[in-house]
């Protein structure tokens, strides 16, 4: 492994700079997805407080908390709670109140749901924001949980039916972490669930009898270690070599494809999180994804193509899990800094063992 005084110099200048320009030149996409939004946020949360004005900050929180939905009088709509994706649904960008000033149509409020991986990455938001989850429902959330878990003890992404895999487990243990709420996760079933979604090299799918895939294989880990589950897990040695062999330069998700940066955190995190990331070739991975960096900004998930906002925050993601210079360490396990999840009862745990 390679120190931080051989390492190249950290791309702060060029990535991050880019990343404060990237909220004007995302600005309309920061207002209509909470993904972007939440990669833009972390990708620049190692200098969060020089590209964030306190106003900017509060803008920011003010939109996310404008796209939570709440419970009517008789709390009869639970499945439904948790927070939108955006304003898909015609409402009015940067409102607060927007539903109470502009009341949906009967039409648009069938379709007004909470979906489970935008509840995961508003949460996230507000955490590395500073905010203090005040304005959270958190007895609607916990209470939507209840209506997303499947009899397999999987999660769906939304109370009408959609893909069901370990993706949105993952997501639902993240929420209850964050809210520090179990109340809407069968967790045995979600862990048995998890185990049957194992292959016969012992690492994960997005479902049984699917392939194997480090993607997938970070989500069961993290829930399971956001769970408390994670020592129940046996064949963990066989586990982890194959996810060290999927280190080419940069790392691949799956055997016999090209390596992609965002692997870097995918399957970096879950080689953390098994207290394994050591034996990974670092200068290897850091020369791999600063190969990816753009004259203009930004890291592409391979050379000489266009950089997304996703892959340069996943990049940045994976050079932080290896100490690299000017970047805040990240907790794998629920995807942002070390200094967000401070004060976490899963984060602090882990610390202390």
């Amino acid at each position: 492994m390679s120190s931080n005084q051989d390492q190249p110099e950290a791309p702060n200048s060029a990535i991050l700079t880019s990343s404060s320009s990237s909220l004007a030149e995302y600005e309309n996409m920061l207002q209509n997805d909470h993904l972007v939004l939440y990669c833009v946020v972390f990708g620049c949360s190692g200098k969060l407080d020089q590209v964030l004005n306190d106003e900017k900050k509060k803008e920011i929180i003010d939109w996310v908390y404008s796209m939570q939905i709440t419970p009517d009088q008789n709390e009869s709509n639970l499945e439904r709670c948790g927070f939108r994706g955006g304003n898909f649904l015609g409402l009015p960008i940067n409102c607060y109140q927007c539903c109470h000033e502009h009341p949906l149509t009967e039409n648009q409020t069938r379709y007004d749901v909470g979906h489970i991986a935008m509840t995961y990455t508003a949460l996230a938001i507000l955490r590395i924001l500073g905010d203090d989850y005040s304005r959270v429902n958190k007895k609607a959330i916990v209470g939507g949980l209840k209506y997303l878990q499947d009899k397999n003890g999987c999660f769906k992404a939304t109370c009408f039916g959609s893909e069901t895999d370990i993706r949105f487990t993952f997501c639902a243990c993240a929420i209850s972490s964050f809210l520090e709420d179990w109340g809407g996760v069968d967790t045995e079933l979600a862990y048995q669930y998890i185990l049957s979604s194992r292959g016969y090299d012992y690492c994960f799918s997005h479902g049984p009898g699917l392939e194997s895939h480090g993607g997938s294989t970070y989500c069961a880990i993290a829930a399971l270690d956001l769970m408390g589950m994670l020592n129940r897990l046996d064949h963990q040695e066989e586990m982890k070599e194959w996810l060290l062999k999927r280190q080419i330069s940069g790392f691949h998700g799956r055997p016999q494809k090209d390596v992609d940066t965002c692997y870097s955190f995918w399957v970096g995190g879950t080689l953390k999180t098994l207290d394994c990331l050591q034996y990974i070739d670092e200068s290897q991975t850091t020369l791999f994804t600063l190969s990816c960096q753009t004259d203009y900004g930004g890291i592409s998930k391979v050379k000489d193509t266009y950089p997304d906002v996703l892959h340069s925050y996943m990049s940045l993601a994976g050079l932080s899990l290896i100490g690299f210079k000017g970047l805040n360490r990240v907790f794998p396990s629920l995807n942002i800094t070390e200094r967000a999840a401070s004060g976490l009862k899963c984060f602090e745990s882990r610390n202390n063992n």
